[in-house]
């Protein structure tokens, strides 16, 4: 009876300890799965981020080059130009304060360069510079304007009342398409009558590289032989940038 009740015991203690095992062995391999899952989410993240940061920079823009880039003219050249049936060297300087709008050439000893900017527009003026001394009343002006889209609505506007040319008292002589400079669609020659000193004004209005604008050759007659040349010089040296 006493052999019985033992053996008993000695089975129960067995099937105890074998549920014991099972259930630590079920705890083992539920705590390793989960280890299992955090790692492979672990991974997974590292990876999505990647991917993620990848996708990112592809869908970037490309960065922007600098668009201020000084011009690649050379500073100074020389041109000849003819006065008076005499053939004489000048030395031409570099002029690039508006280097985003447009460039060009001007002798360097014979005009003064003012620049002016405004939400209107940019203006650069070439005063001719007759022994040191700046002639407000003799030029060449250079604008261009942000209140026109082509140079048909250009011309309306510089033309129409209380416009510049109404402004200056200016009556037109001479109007032609017959140009000598690449960008110029038109030239129209006015004069002011009434005038003692016999004021000579050239517009030309141009467009180029998407850009309209206009330039007036303003002189009193007397100064045409000597103006008229190096004014030439610079309107053909003009380069309008992109």
């Amino acid at each position: 009876m006493k052999l019985s009740k033992t053996l008993s015991l000695l089975g129960a203690i067995f099937i105890l300890s074998t549920i014991a095992a099972c259930v630590s062995g079920s705890r083992n391999a539920v705590h390793s799965g989960a280890g299992s899952d955090s790692a492979s989410a672990s991974t997974q993240s590292v990876r999505s981020t990647v991917e993620s940061t990848t996708a990112t920079k592809k869908n970037q823009p490309a960065p922007t080059a600098d668009t201020k880039t000084a011009s690649k003219r050379p500073r100074t050249k020389t041109d000849t130009i003819s006065v008076e049936g005499e053939k004489t060297t000048v030395t031409l300087k570099l002029y690039d304060e508006l280097s985003k709008v447009f460039t060009t050439y001007f002798p360097k000893d014979d005009f003064v360069v003012e620049t002016r900017r405004s939400g209107a527009g940019t203006e650069s003026i070439f005063y001719y510079n007759v022994d040191g001394t700046k002639n407000k009343d003799v030029y060449v002006s250079v604008s261009f304007p942000t209140w026109a889209n082509n140079p048909e609505q250009l011309e309306r506007l510089l033309t129409a009342k209380g416009g510049l040319v109404q402004r200056n008292q200016w009556q037109m002589e001479i109007r032609t398409k017959d140009v000598p400079y690449s960008w110029a669609k038109e030239k129209i020659v006015y004069k002011q009558p009434g005038s003692a000193q016999n004021v000579v004004a050239e517009v030309y209005i141009g467009k180029a590289s998407g850009k309209v604008f206009y330039i007036i050759t303003h002189y009193r007659a007397e100064y045409g032989d000597g103006f008229a040349p190096r004014a030439d010089l610079i309107l053909k040296n003009l380069q309008v940038s992109r």
